[in-house]
């Protein structure tokens, strides 16, 4: 009867004859000549065998193998489990490899990050540094305002730096007070209801 795991198939002494064509008592012997030489097959909780896919094609080479001339039983398998191991340290020097070319793409990929995150930060510090100066030169031109209005020195190029830095309501609310000081410093120039504005 055959087990099923998340991964792979296990099969007991008896379905491994039977897909190999071979008694059971033969696969036996083969697997302990396999453990003799320190080859070592899953068991389950009960402590009986279970073979997985590799067992069953180790078997099917062991079995092609003993037939071969100069071969026995016994050479085959210690031939088949030199090859396991050439096998083994070959998959682990290509996994190795894999590991390190998805290291070295992934360490590239964080430098990547890091560079990006890094423009992303001056870029935000020389934001907050040029809103940091634009305030201090906003607050400086203030106070030069007004002391320019105090003295009475203010332009026209004054009032227009004035206008353009003020929000729509402040503006219209200047604009008004304006055409009142005009007109209580100019009594006798006809006063018009509305201030018109020119596109």
């Amino acid at each position: 009867m055959e087990v099923k795991t998340a991964m792979n198939t296990y099969l007991k002494v008896e379905d491994v004859a039977n897909l190999l064509e071979v008694t059971p008592s033969t696969i036996s012997k083969y697997y302990l000549l396999f453990e003799k030489n320190n080859y070592r097959f899953n068991r389950n909780n009960q402590g009986k065998l279970m073979f997985s896919d590799n067992d069953v094609e180790l078997f099917r080479k062991l079995i092609q193998l003993k037939n071969a001339p100069g071969f026995t039983v016994e050479k085959a398998v210690v031939q088949l489990l030199e090859e396991n191991v050439v096998n083994t340290k070959q998959e682990i020097k290509k996994v190795e490899k894999e590991l390190r070319e998805q290291f070295l793409e992934l360490r590239q990929e964080m430098n990547e990050r890091f560079e990006l995150i890094n423009q992303k930060l001056d870029q935000i510090e020389g934001l907050t540094s040029k809103g940091e100066k634009s305030t201090k030169n906003s607050i400086e031109d203030r106070e030069v305002l007004i002391e320019r209005f105090k003295g009475g020195t203010l332009t026209a190029d004054d009032v227009l730096y004035i206008m353009d830095n003020l929000e729509n309501g402040e503006r219209l609310d200047l604009l008004s007070k304006l055409y009142d000081l005009h007109y209580n410093f100019n009594p006798n120039h006809p006063k018009i209801s509305e201030i018109e504005w020119e596109d």
